[in-house]
């Protein structure tokens, strides 16, 4: 098996922005800068990325070596 370096906050945000637009994307609102390239999301969006990105990165942690 081989050792793979990640960074853990990206990983997570990645993570936890898919499953936000697959599961939440037609009840909630995301709003998209498409010249600055940052997506800014609801407070309700926002919330959500939160719980998820803290999953994420717990489960991220648990694979550490």
């Amino acid at each position: 098996m081989e050792n793979v370096t990640i960074n853990i906050i990206e990983l997570a945000s990645e993570l936890a922005d898919r499953e936000l637009q697959e599961n939440w994307r037609e009840s909630i609102q995301i709003f998209e800068d498409e010249e600055a390239g940052i997506t800014n999301y609801t407070d309700e969006a926002q919330d959500i990325f939160n719980e998820l990105y803290d999953k994420y990165t717990d489960l991220i942690l648990s694979t550490k070596i």
